[in-house]
């Protein structure tokens, strides 16, 4: 069985020689209002307008998925260098009682050899493991090599996951099995146990479906709610940023005589590079891509012309050390660049202000990821991290 399995992550890197010019602040936890699909939610007031949303999900194309995911299916645990005696420690952290251990004895469940050992469980008892039980075990395989679907889970919004399986067109204990094997990291409920859910689906295009759904991603759609009474000119200096005022401007100064107001799409008032990508994925790629990924999609907002420099690390880094300048918190404009980093200050994600705490984003360099509209508390789900972690804003030097 082969799924892509690069839902998700962002090459690292430290953003050193900068590190006294960052702003530190947690990512905000606060949304404007809860996300539900096809309700209408309110941005909090600022310079952005009057801007409501609506939240939705998208799936990757028919194009990205196999035709198929038929058996074989098993649940294999990767320990590399582990001896026995490690592995205890394992159990012991999550948890596990003297009749999950038992469990593990059965003939062939633990394969010890000179690189590691293998631990394929009965299915029983990866099926009945609790999520603080499964969470401890899934965050120890995930820091290790070989446990693809636990380095790179399926996931979504903890507190949204009712949207991530709405409409799935699966059969009911289908659905089941998933929110019972759900485990938790922050605010993200994260899924890996493709292997025990794939055999109740008899068909073919049961098991694509299934993976479209679990593959989905949360985004935005964002208006701006234009009126006679709005102040265009102070609405232009916000979306005209860079030297797009001129174009702007005229746009928006039209919407103003509806006597009843228009509410306008924010997407007509990005700059072409994102308004051409915004809601799309990239093309499919063997061997994947790795140029085109957050740090590529956030330097090269304003572009007309991307410059594929940046997907170098070095060149990025020098980029932000000398042309950008940090941006106190509050202070935030269109077009911002946000860098999310660990405390030691290693980079794992960048992405683009756009108004109150909505960013334009790629969450990850995959061909599975799309360009889409993403609140803070969605990119925390896509990005776990205890400690938190932390947000450094710059801009453009003039």
């Amino acid at each position: 069985m082969t799924v892509p399995t690069d839902w998700f992550r962002s090459p690292p890197l430290r953003l050193a020689g900068v590190s006294s010019l960052l702003c530190f602040v947690t990512l905000d936890a606060q949304e404007p209002t809860s996300g539900q699909l096809g309700r209408i939610g309110h941005a909090r007031p600022g310079p952005w307008g009057n801007l409501e949303y609506t939240r939705i999900v998208i799936e990757p194309p028919d194009e990205f998925l196999a035709a198929d995911y038929p058996p074989p299916y098993a649940t294999i645990w990767r320990f590399p260098g582990y001896t026995p005696e490690r592995l205890q420690t394992v159990w012991a952290s999550a948890g596990l009682g003297w009749k999950q251990l038992h469990a593990l004895e059965v003939p062939g469940a633990i394969t010890v050899s000179p690189d590691g050992i293998e631990v394929r469980p009965p299915a029983e008892l990866a099926e009945r493991l609790s999520a603080d039980e499964r969470g401890a075990i899934y965050r120890i395989l995930a820091g290790l090599p070989g446990n693809p679907y636990h380095q790179m889970p399926f996931r979504f919004r903890a507190d949204l996951v009712d949207e991530w399986l709405d409409g799935a067109d699966l059969p009911a204990p289908v659905i089941a099995r998933i929110q019972e094997l759900l485990y938790y990291r922050g605010n993200s409920a994260l899924f890996s146990d493709l292997d025990l859910v794939l055999p109740l689906l008899r068909t073919a295009p049961e098991r694509v479906r299934l993976i479209k759904t679990l593959a989905r991603k949360s985004t935005l759609l964002l208006r701006l709610r234009v009126t006679p009474g709005s102040d265009v000119n102070a609405l232009a200096d916000y979306w005209g940023a860079g030297p797009r005022r001129k174009d702007v401007k005229p746009l928006l100064q039209s919407l103003t005589r509806h006597r009843e107001g228009i509410t306008l799409d924010v997407a007509h008032l990005l700059p072409r590079f994102a308004r051409g990508l915004l809601y799309t994925y990239p093309p499919r790629t063997e061997p994947l891509d790795p140029t085109l990924d957050c740090h590529w999609t956030s330097m090269n907002f304003f572009r007309d012309e991307p410059d594929p420099r940046f997907a170098d690390i070095e060149f990025l880094r020098e980029a932000i050390k000398r042309d950008y300048a940090p941006v106190p918190d509050g202070k935030r404009q269109l077009g911002d660049l946000l860098i999310l980093t660990r405390p030691d200050g290693q980079i794992v994600h960048s992405c683009i202000h756009i108004a109150d705490d909505i960013v334009f984003t790629k969450n990850g360099y995959s061909f599975q990821m799309p360009w889409v509209l993403n609140t803070l508390p969605d990119l925390r789900a896509a990005y776990p991290s205890d400690p938190p972690l932390l947000i450094h804003a710059f801009r453009r030097k003039r």
